[in-house]
């Protein structure tokens, strides 16, 4: 094995380990053997990654992820499709869940046109439950609050949002003194899994998929999602 590869393969191991690693003669990033979970595609390069590689580890929910398929938030329409081109093209039958801020493309043209190319190019996979889409209005962050409370006011940004969110999950860090944007990006506060524990106790993650399911049900029969806050990080957990 090339040194290269070798390095990614620690790489993988190191961080991702609830998922086994694939041996060298199998397509990187992939397995067809085993069970067979879910795989999870996200924008966000240290919140999503860690959280998501911390709900594996601590909880009954499991996921396919590898370091690869979290990518810079702001161009996830480009950068999603050759990762679910190649996890559909070495799996029979995966489910695909793609994780991405609808903030980052919220009343600007020309990436809402990039996300509705990006759809229409997997229309028959996302019809026929392979790929789930399932952005957060403005940001994960939402999915977080809802950990805590019912709320679906419009919050537009993370600012709108991370004065609310902060005094409920500052705790749930082992430093809550630290300014929450701190706590949310930097690898030294986000790699003890101390914090997923935490949000997720107490019944507070089976709070959140009730909480995010039963709005946007209420919201879509309404007509009214536009004017709200909302996450389907919840079909994560629901639709498997």
């Amino acid at each position: 094995m090339e040194e290269r590869e070798l390095a990614e393969v620690i790489e993988q191991q190191q961080y991702f380990e609830a998922v086994p690693a694939p041996s060298p003669e199998e397509d990187e990033g992939t397995r067809d053997m085993g069970p067979l979970y879910p795989f999870l595609i996200s924008g966000g390069t240290n919140t999503e990654r860690y959280y998501f590689t911390h709900i594996n580890d601590t909880t009954k929910y499991k996921f396919n992820i590898r370091p690869k398929y979290f990518a810079d938030e702001s161009n996830y329409a480009e950068a999603f499709p050759k990762r679910i081109k190649e996890i559909l093209n070495a799996n029979t039958d995966p489910k695909i869940f793609c994780v991405f801020d609808w903030d980052t493309i919220y009343g600007i043209d020309a990436k809402i046109k990039k996300h509705e190319d990006f759809e229409k190019q997997f229309r028959t996979e996302i019809d026929n439950g392979n790929v789930v889409i399932c952005p957060s209005m403005p940001s994960i962050e939402y999915w977080f609050l809802l950990h805590f409370e019912d709320k679906t006011d419009l919050l537009k940004d993370y600012r709108a949002i991370s004065n609310i969110l902060a005094p409920y999950f500052k705790p749930c860090f082992a430093d809550p003194t630290k300014n929450l944007k701190k706590l949310l990006k930097q690898e030294k506060y986000l790699q003890d899994s101390t914090w997923v524990k935490n949000l997720c106790s107490d019944g507070k993650l089976d709070a959140a998929i009730k909480r995010a399911e039963d709005n946007i049900k209420a919201a879509e029969e309404a007509g009214d999602l536009a004017n709200q806050s909302y996450s389907y990080v919840y079909k994560a957990f629901k639709e498997r």
